[in-house]
């Protein structure tokens, strides 16, 4: 065996260390954040994992595996759209007259039913972080400069968006949101929150364990596809 072939089997056993620290740097491109293991979807300098983070589940990332995870100009990129119906109408019919396998179908498309692209995006953020762990993200925020310039940016977010992930968010007058029972994703607390309404957001959230008051839901609806 070469020692390339050896080192690649070594980096893929122990990228993943649950008595290790591990931070994740999700979208990272060729600017991944030091200390971080990078992922995105091309496979550039500094890219540990590939991964379309658009496609769900995530199946490069298992369960539980990040302390904390970073994302930055990524959510503003994320399609807040859920799939369209006829697209899932068609793959049904490809899988049942079998022009096309189910194992395909995981891998090339993934999940064709679930509520909301940046919904299902979180959850899988949630997933992949462990009990306790944070989520920090920084992105323009939703209406200034910033995110009007790029033609790119689809997902406008402010302070009161992530509200719609935390069961037991508060305005800045102390009153609860009540947003997170309109979707109910999996539970994130907001630790920290700065934003200038003409220039950047950034957000710590940490992630909540699933308390049966919450009502969460499973937001994936894709029952034909596991």
């Amino acid at each position: 065996m070469s020692k390339n072939k050896t080192k690649s089997k070594i980096i893929k056993r122990d990228i993943f260390n649950e008595k290790a620290v591990t931070f994740l740097d999700l979208g990272c491109g060729e600017n991944k954040r030091q200390g971080c293991i990078g992922v995105d979807f091309r496979k550039v300098e500094g890219v540990d994992i590939v991964q379309n983070l658009t496609i769900f589940p995530w199946l490069s990332l298992p369960d539980n595996v990040a302390d904390v995870i970073y994302t930055s100009h990524l959510l503003e990129h994320i399609n807040p759209d859920s799939p369209d119906p006829r697209l899932a109408g068609l793959i049904d019919l490809l899988l049942k007259t079998k022009v096309v396998k189910k194992g395909d179908i995981e891998r090339y498309v993934g999940e064709y039913r679930f509520l909301g692209g940046f919904v299902r995006f979180m959850d899988e953020v949630w997933r992949i972080t462990k009990p306790g762990g944070q989520f920090i993200s920084t992105f323009p925020f939703a209406g200034s400069p910033g995110y009007w310039q790029d033609p790119t940016h689809v997902n406008p977010i402010t302070h009161v968006t992530m509200a719609y992930f935390d069961p037991l968010a508060k305005d800045s007058a102390g009153n609860m949101y009540h947003l997170y029972s309109i979707y109910r994703a999996k539970p994130w607390k907001i630790v920290k929150c700065f934003y200038d309404q003409n220039g950047f957001m950034e957000i710590a959230m940490e992630k909540r364990v699933i308390d049966k008051s919450y009502g969460t839901l499973d937001n994936s609806l894709d029952s034909s596809v596991k």
